[in-house]
Order: C-alpha cells, then structure tokens, then sequence
C-alpha cells in the first residue's frame, strides 16, 4: 500500500530536500514500488520518484518557505521595471507590451498573472497541458494578438538521458511544437517575442524553432515566476532598445543558466 497520497507536499532526500513537490500522480499503485509523480511547487519540473526517497513535509511550513521564495522572485521582477514607473503608467501615451502566456499549472498561471497586473501589462492567460499548447496556440494567438508569447508549463530531463536529442526531454517537444507554429503565425522576431521552456528545457532546440528568449541553457531548474519576468522587461522596455540576455541573467532567479536568448526590441510604444 501507498504511503503517500496524490496532494500531499514531499521532498527528495536523495536532492537534499532542495525542492518541494505536490504529489500528482501514482502509477503501479499496487505494485512493492510505486512510482511517484511529482510536480515542483515553486519550479517549473516534473520528475518521478520512488516513496523510499520521498520525504513527507508540513504543508505549514512550506508555505511560509514559499513565500520567502515568491517574496525574492517579486523583487527580481521589480527590478526588470523601469525607474520611472512611478509616472509610466499616468501617461496615457505610452504603452506597455502586451502579453499572452500559456501555462500548465493554474498556481504558476495565477502568480504571472498577478505579477502583469502589478506592473501594469495586459495579459491573456490560458491553462492547457503541454501536450495541448501545440493544439491551442494559433487559436489563442489570433484571440489575442499579442506582443509577447509565454509558453510553459513543466519540464525535465530523463536521468543518464543524451541531452541533445528531444526524447530525453519530458515536455520540450511539446514547447519546440508551439515555438515553430508561432512563427507560422507571426515570423517577424521583433513583432512578437517568444519565450518558451520550463525547467532543465531542451534550450537549443527551442531557440531553432524560433524563440527570442528560452530554458534552460545549462539544463537546470527555473522558478515559477522567470518567464513572467522575462516577458515584464520586454513588455516596458522602450521599442527603441533593446533587451539583452545578460540583462535577464541578473533579473531573473535562475540566471544565465536558466534563461537564455538573443537581444530583443523591447515592445513599450510612445503612442
């Protein structure tokens, strides 16, 4: 029988208890070994577990833990805006980028969300499965007509697995699908910006769809709230200048190995 239940809060004792996971998923239930399927709280991964490595935590205390987390994740994100915010937004003759983001997880959707509204962007969310991203995108694409395109959701590399090849990767096909319709649908990279990935993300094959920005350079994990913050300095930076991927690095809670990219026009227009 399961000691573990689909909902409850766990850690991997073989990672150091680094990452907090939600139980989603258990498969060969009946079997001396099930297999756990874990998805990352406050990071963008999806890993499978045996229960003799899984570590049972206090729901309590991890949210208090979360919050410090979402509470740094937040000031990165402040800081991607520019300094005269404090009047950029009284000024009906500019305006911000406006986004679309697709994402797999409802809580990581609701927290970019939020994190546009502070900052003043208009956003469109949409929630689908990696798997259904690809089927949704031109649809959603045509619905909103954005400036910046978020696709994510969760993601991970096979363990011993080659990481140049797509099969190795959970979800990254899935994000390559959507990278490649997108620029189907608009192909002009200063038109519209692409970020796309999740954690330990196929990075290379990402960008060679078509991507200005994606995850992860150095196959690790990224925080839930990255490609928010990636979008949020696109969307308020001057369509005169550009933003850089080093720009990012030091915005960003994953850095420069988790987000990578080429430089792109940022997309606030003086009306």
């Amino acid at each position: 029988m399961s000691i573990l239940n689909v909902g409850d809060i766990v850690a991997r004792k073989s990672h150091g208890q680094d990452i907090y996971f939600t139980v989603i998923d258990i498969q060969n239930r009946d079997s001396a070994k099930p297999v756990y399927v874990l998805s990352g709280l406050f990071y963008r991964i999806i890993v499978d577990a045996y229960g003799d490595d899984l570590i049972k935590k206090d729901p309590r205390s991890v949210r208090m833990n979360l919050r410090r987390d979402l509470v740094r994740a937040r000031s990165n994100a402040y800081r991607a805006m520019p300094a005269s915010r404090c009047f950029l937004f009284g000024r009906p003759r500019q305006k911000p980028g406006k986004v679309l983001h697709i994402d797999s997880s409802e809580s990581y959707l609701n927290m970019c969300r939020n994190l546009y509204r502070e900052a003043g962007i208009k956003s469109s969310e949409y929630l689908a499965d990696e798997s259904e991203q690809p089927n949704i995108i031109r649809r959603a694409l045509m619905e909103t007509k954005p400036d910046i395109l978020v696709v994510t959701g969760h993601d991970s590399l096979k363990k011993g697995s080659n990481p140049n090849s797509i099969d190795s990767y959970r979800n990254s096909k899935y994000f390559v699908e959507c990278v490649r319709e997108a620029r189907k649908y608009q192909p002009d990279y200063d038109k519209l910006c692409i970020f796309a990935g999740a954690c330990q993300s196929y990075f290379e094959a990402i960008m060679q769809a078509g991507a200005n920005f994606a995850s992860s350079p150095g196959r690790i994990n990224i925080n839930a709230l990255d490609p928010a913050i990636v979008s949020e300095k696109v969307a308020l930076t001057d369509n005169k200048y550009f933003v850089t991927p080093e720009e990012l690095s030091k915005l960003t809670v994953s850095g420069n190995k988790g987000i990578g990219g080429i430089k792109t026009r940022g997309h606030l227009v003086v009306l």
